[in-house]
């Protein structure tokens, strides 16, 4: 959090401290002015921005939280909405420790509730957090009737104001509270805190008493601010006025017209305004601008707001963000990953270390034929793709022999050349597709040309372009002992159709097909690749294998990921909405770039670049910097995931320092595949 940002929610904090003054002095509530003031008299870490106060029952002072103390989280309603989006990023932040979240859920709904703010918790956090939520089962009914024992309805009477109209449902919720605060399931700590709001507050002053009745303990309370009203100054959101609150459910014209009727921190007049800036304490707009966009954007919408910009301009220009949060934090994206069913069988495989792998392999490259449905004798499994390449390099050398392949490309292939003494002859892809150049490839082919490589889709732009008849070309051209390897460790990903593997060996019988389990089984640390080919090909790069060349974990993980298709699915699927999003992005800022089949995405940043990979080594991103294929001023990235993906969308969008297709050294952008730029 930025000191600005801090100093707004300190600002906010003390606001609340003050409409709650009689309700703290009444229950021992201790007003939190800045985090940072309370980490450095507590040594413990930073409370949330939106924590106000803290209330500690039967000790002075609250004792050391470890990874293990449960943070408790209750909420209630039958709609998810920015009140529980605002829970769901402080319990987050509070989990950064580790901590296991302990949620107790009194909705209407349980299930959308429940699902909702998960989803809201991973957002901000970035990562999965672990909780438990508890069921209201056998032992919670005991352990709730012990609890109520040792509570008398005098007392709740005059605490709470109970009289002869109060519905006998109080008791019920009553029960509800007194678990959230206090029932903690075996195998965790008790206590730990309890994230609630002021309204809560009452039901502080029973806890000690109930806690004795079933010997627990009591949590540390932490009380968050409430989302602000929409429409009225000084009060909180309700639910029973829908003009007041965001909803999760909301369809997007409703937030974006809450969004721009909200109630601002605007100065009575324009000259004001410019005076003396606006009050972003008073304003529900950036409060939602704070809650849903990231603290960069919020931080510029902060200090436009201090130096007197006008209210208006402000929701106009952040309206696309806000839609954009809210959605980024309630939806859930598809994340790429290894299937669930490949630690097991790996597990399970380990017992039996002591025995050793099978010779050959036989039962993989059955089950890989299988799928590529090819028979098993044209299939050859190697320790990674790169190990089987380098069989068919080996098998086709000789002296004075060469390798034809495009340039920029992979560059383990000429790698691979040198390593077997074969010269490396490269042409240059075709400009306008960023794909082969076919006419370039058979003028380098002669008599010599022993191999050509062709990557499907091209490993740094991630084209395809026509493979069939650029193939077509290559043996029209290639001397009748050439051989080309056709690389298609990434053709999992693409959408277009292109001929199958049986019969793309059936009329290129000199062709062999390599495949990873790398990519889209997400299997990189096993080294698991195969070769498809003819059987007297595929004889000839079996013959180059050592026996028991694949171990028996990896044999179990390939076996175990193949037969989980869902998982290989939602890996694609989640490669192509990292696609979707980071180009659409692109497009609205004018940025080119190629139009990818792979799971990688090839754009030009032109002087934005320093910048924007400044941001991108500062979060940890990876990406490849476009200078090792002398394309300055181009990036590859990766298109994993949308989580994946959004570092490099949120440097995309703070950055302001350059222009777009400023790159000095460039291929040309006129191509159809440039139409817009286009989204594949």
């Amino acid at each position: 959090m930025t000191t600005a940002l801090a100093t707004w929610h300190a600002a906010c904090n003390r606001q609340t401290a003050a409409r709650e003054e009689h309700r703290s002095r009444q229950f021992g509530l201790r007003p939190v002015v800045c985090s940072d003031d309370r980490a450095q008299q507590t040594g413990k870490p930073m409370l949330p921005g939106e924590v106000w106060a803290t209330q500690t029952l039967g000790a002075s002072q609250p004792s050391t939280r470890s990874a293990a103390s449960p943070i408790r989280v209750g909420f209630a309603g039958r709609r998810l909405h920015l009140g529980h989006l605002g829970l769901a990023r402080t319990a987050a932040q509070m989990a950064d420790s580790g901590a296991h979240l302990l949620l107790f859920d009194a909705s209407d709904d349980s299930t959308s509730i429940v699902d909702g703010f998960r989803t809201a918790v991973c957002h901000y956090a970035g990562a999965s957090v672990p909780d438990q939520l508890i069921e209201y089962g056998p032992d919670l009914r005991r352990w709730q009737h012990q609890a109520l024992s040792g509570l008398r309805l005098d007392r709740m009477r005059r605490l709470y104001g109970w009289d002869s109209r109060t519905p006998a449902s109080a008791l019920t919720d009553l029960e509800a509270m007194i678990s959230f605060f206090l029932y903690t399931p075996a195998g965790m700590e008790e206590g730990g805190v309890a994230l609630v709001d002021a309204m809560q507050a009452p039901h502080s002053a029973l806890l000690p008493q109930a806690a004795r009745a079933v010997d627990a303990k009591v949590p540390e309370l932490l009380y968050r601010r409430l989302f602000p009203s929409l429409r009225r100054e000084g009060e909180r959101g309700s639910v029973r006025e829908p003009s007041s609150v965001v909803f999760v459910d909301d369809d997007e014209a409703t937030v974006q017209r809450k969004f721009l009727r909200s109630r601002t921190g605007g100065r009575a007049s324009v000259e004001e305004q410019c005076s003396l800036g606006g009050d972003a304490t008073r304003c529900s707009a950036f409060a939602m601008i704070e809650l849903l966009c990231p603290p960069e954007t919020a931080q510029r919408a902060l200090d436009g707001c201090l130096s007197g910009r006008s209210c208006g301009d402000c929701k106009a220009e952040h309206l696309t963000g806000v839609v954009a949060g809210l959605r980024a934090a309630t939806t859930a994206p598809l994340r790429s990953g290894t299937s669930s069913q490949v630690g097991p069988a790996v597990r399970q495989a380990a017992g039996a270390l002591h025995r050793p792998p099978p010779r050959d392999a036989t039962d993989l490259e059955a089950a890989i034929a299988e799928r590529s449905g090819v028979h098993r004798d044209q299939v050859v499994v190697g320790h990674g793709s790169t190990e089987v390449m380098d069989w068919l390099f080996r098998i086709q050398a000789r002296p004075g022999g060469k390798v034809v392949a495009t340039e920029p490309t992979f560059e383990l292939y000429q790698e691979l050349a040198e390593r077997h003494r074969l010269r490396y002859a490269a042409a240059a892809w075709d400009p306008s597709t960023f794909t082969h150049d076919s006419s370039a490839l058979a003028r380098l082919a002669d008599q010599d040309t022993a191999l050509c490589v062709i990557d499907v889709p091209h490993s740094v732009s991630g084209a395809v372009g026509q493979v069939t008849e650029l193939l077509d070309r290559l043996f029209e051209a290639l001397p009748d002992d050439a051989v080309v390897l056709l690389d298609l460790v990434y053709a999992d990903f693409i959408r277009t159709p292109i001929e199958p593997a049986s019969l793309l060996l059936s009329r290129y019988p000199r062709a062999v097909l390599f495949g990873s389990m790398s990519k889209a089984h997400c299997l990189l640390g096993a080294r698991v690749g195969y070769a498809l080919g003819v059987t007297p090909l595929a004889d000839r790069l079996r013959a180059q294998r050592l026996p028991y060349t694949m171990d028996s974990l990896a044999i179990a993980a390939a076996h175990s990921a193949l037969r989980d298709d869902q998982s290989h699915q939602r890996t694609v699927q989640a490669s192509h909405e990292a696609r979707a999003r980071l180009t659409a992005t692109l497009q609205n800022l004018g940025i080119a770039y190629v139009h990818t089949e792979g799971n990688f995405l090839l754009m030009d940043l032109g002087t934005r670049h320093a910048s924007v990979t400044r941001r991108l080594r500062s979060s940890g991103t990876p990406f490849r910097d476009g200078r090792r294929w002398s394309m300055p001023g181009w990036i590859q990235l990766h298109l994993i995931d949308v989580p994946f993906v959004e570092p490099l969308i949120e440097a995309l969008q703070q950055d302001t320092t350059g222009k777009n297709g400023t790159s000095s050294h460039r291929p040309s952008l006129h191509d159809k595949t440039f139409e817009g730029p286009s989204v594949p």
